[in-house]
């Protein structure tokens, strides 16, 4: 291997590559997430489903480290649906949701397919707040394109030759297919109102989950011993009016930790209400727009903005790189995009009691 290393043209194509296979095929590493924190709640916690709305879907999108290699660039799609059934007046309520995720990544393309349905209890403590608990499970698959990749054996000392042996095991890389579950609590808050002529809302929701409870085999070589991880995540988000302004704090932090790695994210959006719904006719909708960010200690800055109208909101953010892997990337992280569909809609959180009329 070190022969390569004489060879800066051989060397600059394979530091990329390398860079996405370790990347592909590391078993340690915290599970795919979105930097659009507040946009991926059944992703993060099954006791979202159904916590503070009647219906939720959410698509995702998000690209990354094109910069260092395009052709490895990391591609992650997420769709999430949940909706209230057997509703009670007081805003109880069970919650059932799914959530599909797909992530391709590196050279060797690979992919892992996961589907996940979605249960939670909700309990209407009062016309305030809301106490959940949720569990998840679901199938995950594994593939990655053996013929992609390169190895040390198949380097002659000058050049690459792939009619050499890898060394590898003929039964390695084969497809993985396996079971998934996970649980959840949460709390969410809601009092007042969130119209441009009051805007003195208050609402919060936390929570906390448990991923991989059964610790399900990830290993492509078919090792029982080698297990995903359990994985820990603690998540908020809060909003704030501020009486006799158009404008909405929104702090947000995810902390996240799976064996042994640990990750922390906090920022806050700042939304701006736009127009009031029209009282009568409701020919007017209630429109926002926010704008912010996220820090990812150790990682990333994240910018963030978001339009909401109504019942929909688009949200778009670009992570800037600011780890060590910045010289390959130059600070570029990637893109993320994220449409949202939600009734009741954000602009009616007074409190549960109404929002569940």
């Amino acid at each position: 291997m070190f022969e390569l290393i004489k060879n800066k043209s051989i060397a600059i194509k394979i530091v990329p590559a390398s860079i996405f296979i370790m990347g592909s095929l590391s078993l340690g590493a915290q599970d795919i997430h979105f930097s659009q924190m507040t946009e991926s709640s059944l992703l993060m916690n099954p006791a979202e489903a159904a916590l503070g709305h009647d219906v939720m879907a959410i698509i995702n999108y998000k690209d990354q480290w094109r910069s260092v290699s395009a052709l490895s660039a990391y591609k992650t799609f997420n769709v999430s649906a949940d909706m209230a059934v057997l509703k009670k007046d007081n805003g109880s309520r069970l919650g059932a949701g799914l959530n599909v995720f797909s992530d391709c990544a590196g050279d060797a393309g690979m992919t892992s397919n996961i589907g996940n349905l979605h249960l939670s209890g909700v309990l209407a403590a009062n016309a305030n707040n809301l106490f959940s608990a949720g569990i998840y499970g679901g199938f995950g698959q594994r593939t990655l394109k053996y013929d992609q990749l390169n190895w040390d054996n198949q380097y002659d000392g000058m050049h690459y030759n792939s009619a050499l042996s890898s060394g590898e095991p003929s039964t390695a890389f084969a497809n993985h297919n396996y079971f998934d579950i996970g649980a959840g609590v949460a709390w969410f808050y809601s009092r007042d109102h969130a119209t441009l002529s009051s805007n003195d809302q208050r609402s919060f929701n936390i929570g906390f989950s448990v991923h991989h409870l059964n610790q399900p085999s990830y290993s492509f070589y078919g090792d029982n011993s080698k297990r995903l991880p359990m994985q820990i995540v603690a998540h908020g988000v809060g909003e704030i009016g501020l009486k006799n302004y158009n404008m909405v704090l929104e702090p947000a932090y995810l902390f996240m930790m799976q064996a042994g790695h640990r990750e922390i994210n906090a920022g806050m959006m700042i939304r701006f209400l736009l127009q009031d719904a029209s009282k009568y006719t409701g020919r007017k909708k209630p429109s926002a727009f926010a704008v912010g960010g996220y820090y990812r200690f150790g990682d990333a800055i994240v910018i963030s903005t978001r339009y909401e109208f109504s019942d929909f909101a688009i949200g778009m953010s670009y992570d800037v790189n600011m780890s060590d892997l910045k010289a390959a990337s130059r600070a570029k992280g990637g893109f993320e995009i994220s449409l949202r569909y939600m009734t009741p809609n954000p602009f009616e959180k007074t409190n549960t009691s109404k929002l569940f009329d």
